[in-house]
């Protein structure tokens, strides 16, 4: 069949019907919509429980309010460090992989007007946080599998006649069919059957490398009434940077078989900003304890994406021209649209001991249910994503996380510790349901008149589980994602 298939590559696809298939589905809006306080190297050592607290610049991303609380000017900028591990388990083979990354967590300007006749202060500034960090390196690899990612692209196909295949389904099943990795059933143009029979055995790796980073910039206002009330506000401008490269190859370990190598990859782009405002407010009860709650807006997304797929197989046997393996490439693909993530709703409690230290605790709400992709306003676009909101509506739950933090005073040293919960995002019942995100944090810092030196550790740990293709074909794969940090923060006062 190698022999008399024709192999021209067609690019008049019609995108709009196939983007969904390359990016812009519910696990696009969950990993843009996961954010964690970057935060300095003191409120990461106490697990970021800020939202009563304040006077410091993780304030933007949890309570406003808590700039407020600032008693001069202030000039402060974070580094941090992070180790981020994953080890998968596919078919009873374990595979391991790290990625190290350094980056500037946050830098703050604070400047505090003082207090007037009737007991108000002012402060105002700029802050950057960088509140999610998309580094990671996966490896999957099962030696002995009874699947093929082929059937998934011959399932896909069923029903396309052969001449339309690269038209409908550039991206995927037409790149399988381009290449050899597909061919009709005996006596038909739109039924499919992989060169490589479902269930026979195969060799599969998986490799996922992503870059990015998620951050907020925000201008901030907050206020402060005879040291009892505190108000605050920002206006913050997201960016959103992700670039992911998978690679899924399979060998098949039944040498009778005339394909022996199948390898298709994936290359996604995605970039935007968007914003979002937010309000809080700190009460001071008394000396002993404060209360926070802080309202965060949805974030209102313009996105971009572009990606590119390949398909490649290696063939034991050469055709009748010579030729054993054969590559086929889809076109550039490109698409614009909005995405809005849900509110979400902060509420806090501290409590002061004296001099000698505190204890924070801060409760989180979002309902990710409420994620909705939208079209781009600068195109005209047919496409409603309907499909892809009943998955977010059917698949995703309301999340409550909870972070705890104390710190305690030994004259200038203060020794800082923190723990932090989120929970598994997705249904109980959902495919991918995995394990809560649980952080652990331990912290030091040096504070003298006008120079503040801290250092903050975290490690935390998730359990995930995915599939490589339909779950219907193939087991899933479980993932033990791990990660540490170590962040360091200066902080100069005039």
């Amino acid at each position: 069949m190698r022999s008399i298939r024709s192999r021209g590559l067609a690019v008049l696809g019609a995108l709009c019907l196939v983007h969904a298939l390359s990016a812009q589905n519910e696990s696009d809006a969950l990993r843009i919509a996961t954010q964690r306080p970057g935060g300095t190297a003191r409120s990461l050592g106490m697990g970021n429980a800020f939202g009563a607290l304040g006077a410091d610049p993780v304030a933007l991303s949890i309570n406003p309010a808590g700039f407020g609380l600032y008693r001069a000017s202030s000039l402060s900028i974070s580094a941090s460090l992070d180790f981020n591990a994953d080890q998968a388990m596919h078919y009873g083979t374990t595979s391991k992989d790290l990625q190290q990354r350094f980056a500037l967590s946050n830098a703050a300007l604070v400047l505090q007007r003082e207090s007037d006749k009737e007991g108000r202060s002012s402060v105002f500034g700029v802050v950057y946080d960088r509140v999610q960090s998309h580094h990671n390196s996966t490896n999957i690899l099962g030696n002995t599998v009874p699947s093929t990612i082929l059937q998934a692209f011959a399932e896909e196909a069923f029903g396309t006649p052969y001449s339309r295949i690269l038209d409908d389904l550039p991206f995927t099943a037409g790149l399988a069919w381009d290449a050899y990795g597909l061919d009709t059933l005996t006596g038909t143009v739109d039924q499919y059957i992989p060169f490589i029979p479902f269930g026979s055995s195969t060799q599969q790796r998986r490799s996922i490398e992503a870059h990015g980073a998620t951050t907020r910039t925000g201008l901030f206002y907050a206020g402060n009434l005879d040291d009892r009330v505190y108000l605050g506000g920002a206006l913050n401008i997201m960016g959103h940077r992700f670039n992911r490269t998978l690679s899924h190859t399979e060998n098949s370990l039944d040498g009778t078989l005339d394909l022996g190598t199948v390898n298709y990859k994936e290359k996604l782009a995605t970039s935007g900003n968007g914003f979002e405002l937010s309000l809080g407010a700190i009460f001071r009860v008394n000396d002993r304890v404060r209360l926070g709650a802080a309202f965060f807006s949805p974030q209102w997304w313009q996105l971009n994406d572009s990606y590119v797929h390949q398909m490649s197989t290696t063939f034991r046997s050469p055709d009748t021209e010579g030729n054993y393996a054969y590559e086929s490439i889809s076109p550039d693909g490109t698409f614009s649209y909005r995405l809005h993530t849900p509110w979400r709703a902060t509420a806090s409690a501290a409590y002061i001991a004296g001099q000698h230290g505190l204890v924070s605790l801060d409760y989180e709400y979002a309902d990710l249910r409420s994620m909705r992709f939208r079209a781009a306003n600068n195109l005209e676009d047919l496409y409603d994503f309907e499909l892809e909101n009943q998955a977010i509506q059917r698949r995703f739950i309301a999340t409550h996380s909870v972070r705890v933090g104390t710190e305690w005073r030994l004259e200038n040293w203060y020794l800082r510790g923190g723990f932090g919960f989120v929970p598994d995002p997705f249904r109980t019942n959902d495919l991918e349901s995995g394990q809560a995100l649980r952080s652990f944090a331990l912290g030091v810092g040096y504070r003298s008149a006008h120079l503040t030196v801290d250092l903050g550790l975290e490690r935390w740990l998730q359990g995930l589980q995915t599939y490589l293709y339909d779950p219907a074909l193939v087991e899933s794969t479980v993932i033990d994602r791990s990660g540490f940090r170590s962040m360091i923060t200066v902080a100069l006062r005039p």
